[in-house]
């Protein structure tokens, strides 16, 4: 069946409205699975479209008189919470639905009222979700949906404890959707426990990075990587560029040379509050700054159509973040690019990269970067 032909006309109108036109592939796929109450396991990368793949559906089986909690989204960061709860918002267009985000670094007071005055969907974080339901303000038995958006990078962060804590309280009858760039066993483990014959969905090649990206590596010591940055983005002339550092102090280092130097750059590191994360992200989004360095914790999340170059300044500690990082490239569609910087004493780790992921990184030359 047509994947319009399922929507209510309220939706399709709503869809209209906004300029959505054609469905993603997953959209498509896991549309017909969701309305019919399937538990579903869906491996899709970043900029697939899964937002709404799993938004649209569920605004269309809440029931709007009842004004409690009907869906509970967990996210692994504030940042991506904020963007789904924007997406359900607009997907929810005129209608009186209401959509809520729970997380840190916001005052709980000011979340607390939000619920109380009523909340059908709820987006949040797993550490403030798991306090609200602690402290009873957040009452789950009326979750008829669950999705664990991004399980993989909820369990970097270790969430595994407040995620089990939290599906062990919704104990209604209810469908659990689980979505996740890459699989390893702590994800089946929780699908297992949690889903009752899950759906497998998966879109591209699992625990590989998208093919949109055209990935290459750099050989440059400690003391070249600052200027194999300048060379990439002026070669490349992205529109939006994102650099991963390992460290918050090597960050704050690029971010000084780079402005130093006068390119149009912010940083994003942990001891940022959130409304100074905020900003940063609102000027990077509008273009102001075409260049963000970050550490891997702070990027979680960031959800930037524009971004055309990512740089790995350092290859990053733990080898399956590499695929979280060029995801943030090359995203519905388009063409990416991602650079690797490699100082002599890591070369080794690039053919780790190569065989973990089964693909050939092209080498390339400073000078032609």
């Amino acid at each position: 069946m047509n994947y319009y032909d399922l929507l209510s006309e309220t939706m399709r109108a709503t869809l209209r409205n906004i300029g959505y036109t054609t469905p993603t592939p997953i959209q498509e796929k896991t549309l017909e699975l969701i309305l019919g109450k399937s538990d579903i396991m869906g491996i899709a990368q970043t900029g697939t479209g899964k937002t709404a793949a799993f938004a649209v559906p569920i605004i269309e089986k809440i029931f709007r008189d009842n004004t409690k909690t009907q869906a509970l989204v967990l996210c692994p960061t504030r940042e991506l919470a904020l963007q789904t709860t924007e997406v359900f918002r607009k997907l929810s267009g005129s209608s009186k639905l209401r959509t809520v985000s729970v997380y840190g670094g916001q005052a709980a007071s000011v979340q607390i009222r939000a619920l109380r005055a009523g909340a059908q969907i709820v987006v949040g974080t797993p550490g403030r979700i798991k306090d609200l339901v602690s402290r009873n303000i957040l009452k789950l038995q009326n979750v008829r949906t669950v999705v664990l958006d991004e399980a993989d990078e909820m369990l970097d962060f270790g969430f595994l404890p407040d995620i089990k804590n939290i599906l062990t309280a919704v104990t209604g009858v209810h469908q659990t959707l689980l979505f996740s760039a890459t699989m390893n066993k702590d994800i089946i483990n929780i699908a297992r426990q949690f889903q009752h014959d899950p759906v497998r969905v998966e879109f591209g090649s699992r625990n590989e990075p998208t093919q949109t990206v055209r990935q290459s590596y750099l050989s440059a010591g400690e003391q070249q990587k600052p200027n194999a940055v300048q060379s990439l983005i002026k070669q490349e002339e992205p529109r939006l560029a994102l650099v991963f550092c390992n460290t918050r102090r090597r960050v704050k280092n690029l971010q000084k040379q780079l402005f130093e130097q006068g390119f149009p750059v912010s940083c994003l590191h942990g001891d940022l509050s959130q409304s100074q994360r905020d900003a940063i992200m609102n000027t990077f989004r509008r273009g102001e700054t075409t260049i963000l360095v970050a550490t891997d914790v702070a990027a979680r999340g960031i959800d930037v159509n524009n971004i055309d170059l990512v740089i790995n300044y350092d290859i990053p500690d733990k080898l399956e973040y590499y695929i979280h990082r060029i995801g943030r490239t090359g995203r519905a569609g388009h063409i990416g690019r991602a650079c690797t910087l490699v100082s002599p004493k890591d070369s080794g780790r690039i053919t780790d990269i190569e065989k973990l992921f089964r693909i050939k990184l092209t080498k390339e030359q400073l000078l032609s970067c």
